[in-house]
């Protein structure tokens, strides 16, 4: 049946249990991400079958609707109709709601998750955007046309590489909502972990001493703070995720516990210094360079496990590149990218999210498969699925076939994790790079660009991306079951 998109907003709030229930929404590029006040009167089972609905998740501390490419026109429709404030909390919710919602637990994983998604998915769309446009200039800088000294060049690498400079202050404001504290503190933290002066302080001064000599966690540093040694990366903590994010979770503790003890006269001129004083010191004392050293030695293990004499590489891609899209379906893969920019930021590339970045592609050539079939045997009703979910893995988004297709169908998903092995290996084998996460899908591919390495990491994708694709474009024509497809359809 037909989706109605008029009355389907209408129909999700009903069901997630009426404007009362619903304390928040967000949505990302396919999923309605709902905080409810209570869980249990959300109708999930009707929900799921409703036209229009490709899935519907309980992650334990998110209600998340899995629509597709028309969340954006539905979650505009549900915020006109329910009053909630950009994605945030409504005002007119009753106690008894906060008592019942606050009393629901969730696992620490599925707490994780959520807060990570929280930080970086409103950041997703400007983030890929930025490392299309770096990606780009970087492969003209490659291809000679342009000069690095030129102002052409300055100008175009500062859109793309600005907001992955500044990302701590981006990401200390969305974290900052997400741990419901006062959102320009937030940016605040993060603006002082991008300060000029502490950015260039391995540049500007010479080692004063090293920490943690002769381990994995060995670090250089260049000043200190009451005689506690600054430990930092070279580069300071600009295009760092993990840092900021963990700075902010202790402001906002910390903002809380002030805001309950403080006099109300002095409360809002103190609770700011307070914490801004607090958490910054605690932050380039602790938590970077914790942060940071755990970061680096996941960086360290990748490299050994890939330098591993052939198995290595291979078994590390196929595993990533066949279970990223499982990742995705979860919501677990905002780990491995939060993990793979930090890793970035530290030593400027990356192999897990080079393997990770192969899904789309894959999806996309499983899903032409699926409508070439589809439409030699006159199934419109496979059409109707594939080619929008086909049509939406050429920018990345991968859910819309996988809830529509992939999973209904099962032999599908096995072929795309299948396929995503083969691509994997084939890059793991081959020890591709990438160096900024920006676009997917077809927009993945300047990604694999940097002026250093030129387009070698570019070559070593598209071999692994044209292996996994051929796989998955000629086996999916052999499997499909078109008598199968119309009965799970």
């Amino acid at each position: 049946m037909a989706a109605n998109y008029e009355t389907l907003p209408g129909d999700i709030v009903r069901l997630v249990g009426g404007k009362q229930n619903i304390k928040g929404l967000t949505h990302c590029m396919t999923r309605l991400r709902f905080d409810l006040a209570d869980y249990s009167k959300a109708n999930t089972d009707v929900l799921s079958k409703t036209a229009g609905v490709l899935k519907v998740i309980n992650s334990g501390s998110q209600y998340q609707v899995v629509i597709g490419n028309k969340v954006e026109s539905v979650y505009e429709a549900i915020m006109e109709q329910t009053g909630v404030p950009g994605g945030g909390m409504v005002e007119d919710a009753t106690s008894e709601d906060k008592d019942v919602g606050s009393e629901k637990k969730s696992g620490i994983i599925n707490r994780l998750m959520d807060t990570i998604s929280g930080v970086l998915a409103p950041t997703l769309h400007v983030l890929a955007a930025a490392g299309i446009i770096k990606g780009l200039i970087a492969l003209t800088l490659t291809l000679g046309w342009v000069s690095d000294t030129s102002g052409l060049y300055m100008l175009l690498y500062s859109i793309g590489d600005g907001f992955y400079y500044f990302l701590p202050i981006i990401l200390g404001f969305t974290a900052a909502r997400k741990f419901k504290m006062n959102e320009i503190l937030g940016a605040a933290i993060g603006a002082t972990l991008v300060y000029p002066s502490m950015v260039n302080i391995a540049s500007n001064l010479a080692v004063s001493g090293t920490v943690f000599a002769g381990t994995a966690f060995e670090m250089s540093y260049y000043n200190t703070f009451l005689g506690i040694p600054i430990v930092m990366p070279g580069s300071g903590y600009t295009s760092s995720v993990i840092p900021i994010i963990i700075a902010v979770y202790v402001a906002a503790k910390l903002e809380k516990a002030l805001k309950k003890s403080l006099p109300a006269a002095i409360r809002g001129i103190l609770t700011p210094v307070i914490v801004l004083l607090v958490t910054v010191v605690f932050t380039y004392l602790v938590i970077g360079p914790v942060s940071m050293g755990i970061c680096g030695v996941i960086a360290m293990f990748v490299t050994f496990l890939y330098n591993i004499p052939v198995i290595g590489g291979i078994v590390a891609g196929a595993l990533i590149g066949g279970g990223f899209g499982i990742l995705v379906m979860f919501g677990l893969h905002w780990v491995i990218i939060s993990l793979g920019l930090s890793t970035i930021a530290v030593q400027g590339f990356d192999y897990m999210l080079a393997c990770g970045s192969i899904g789309p592609m894959i999806g996309m050539a499983q899903g032409i498969a699926i409508c070439i079939a589809a439409a030699r045997h006159k199934n419109q009703k496979v059409m109707d699925l594939a080619l929008p979910g086909t049509l939406s893995q050429i920018c990345g988004v991968g859910e819309p076939l996988m809830y529509s297709v992939l999973i209904p169908l099962k032999k599908e998903l096995y072929l795309n994790i299948l396929s995503g092995c083969v691509g994997g290996a084939v890059l793991g084998l081959l020890g591709t790079r990438i160096y900024m996460f920006g676009g997917s899908g077809l927009f993945s591919f300047p990604n694999f660009v940097s002026a250093a390495s030129g387009t070698t990491d570019l070559i070593k994708y598209c071999i692994g991306v044209a292996a996994g694709c051929i796989f998955a474009f000629a086996a999916e024509l052999v499997i499909y079951n078109n008598d199968k497809a119309k009965k799970l359809l």
